[in-house]
């Protein structure tokens, strides 16, 4: 353990070192680790499951444990390059590539056998934001047999958040009378609920003259890597578009690229 904590070579997170590092060890290694609310035992059982399905380019996980109240995850190394730093250089038949390859990937995720619950990787409660409480509340967290269930703790989960800060929860009370009957009919699919361009990383190939029409430089991008699943976990069909429309920004072709590597479901956005 001394040497990953004394490890100087980090990727960027969005939590502070005191909570939560991520760093890279004799080359080959990957550690994340920190404190529970911001590394996961959720991300390490969805490596688990996905390393049951190699066309999905997920690290593999070779050990989870922990050491007083920090959980360690020990990852595969995958090369490459952020998609979100070199999007706006690629080639328009370098954008299809990477879009058809990232369809065919979450057509595999998609096609993993659900249990048939909305949960996290193992059935448990989700790990999202829109679910999260102080302490634990199955009403909110789940899992939930029924998408109606589902539907009514993102209503009730926003009610808790207006209250909390003083405010009537008018959207709320909208949301809970006419989420359930809005949302439904969706199946429960295994999902990423994260999928932007800094979680995948691609790597620039040198292409062959008969391959189509690579980027000026001569090379053609390929995606190496899907990473960050500690949100991971059963949702319905129409979750993942919805949890990648939040984050779009609108000011560039990606929302357009989503929308051809995901089953679009614009009436169900933001949810």
């Amino acid at each position: 353990m001394d040497e990953i904590v004394a490890a100087d070579q980090t990727f960027p997170g969005i939590a502070d070192d005191t909570y939560q590092r991520v760093v890279l060890v004799r080359e080959r290694l990957v550690v994340k680790y920190g404190v529970p609310a911001w590394v996961s035992e959720n991300e390490g059982h969805a490596l688990l499951l996905l390393a049951k399905y190699p066309s999905v380019p997920a690290p593999r996980l070779y050990a989870m444990y922990r050491e007083g109240n920090r959980l360690f995850l020990v990852m595969e190394f995958k090369q490459g390059t952020q998609l979100s730093t070199v999007w706006d250089g690629l080639s328009e038949h370098n954008k299809l590539n990477i879009a058809g390859r990232l369809r065919d990937i979450f057509t595999q995720v998609r096609q993993i056998p659900s249990p048939g619950v909305f949960g996290n990787v193992t059935g448990g409660p989700l790990r999202h934001r829109f679910f999260s409480s102080a302490e634990p509340a199955p009403e909110l967290n789940g899992p939930f047999r029924e998408e109606r269930d589902f539907s009514v703790a993102m209503a009730r989960r926003s009610r808790s958040n207006w209250e909390s800060n003083g405010y009537k929860p008018w959207t709320s009370e909208f949301l809970e009378r006419h989420l359930p009957t809005a949302l439904a009919g969706h199946p429960s699919v295994f999902t990423h609920d994260d999928l932007q361009r800094k979680n995948v990383l691609v790597s620039q190939v040198v292409a062959p003259p008969d391959s189509g029409s690579p980027d000026e430089n001569g090379e053609k991008s390929r995606v190496t890597a899907a990473l960050d699943w500690e949100e991971a976990g059963w949702y319905p069909s129409y979750r993942e578009y919805a949890a990648a429309f939040v984050d779009f920004v609108w000011n560039d072709d990606w929302p357009r690229r989503v929308r051809e590597l995901l089953t679009p479901a614009p009436l169900r956005r933001g949810y």
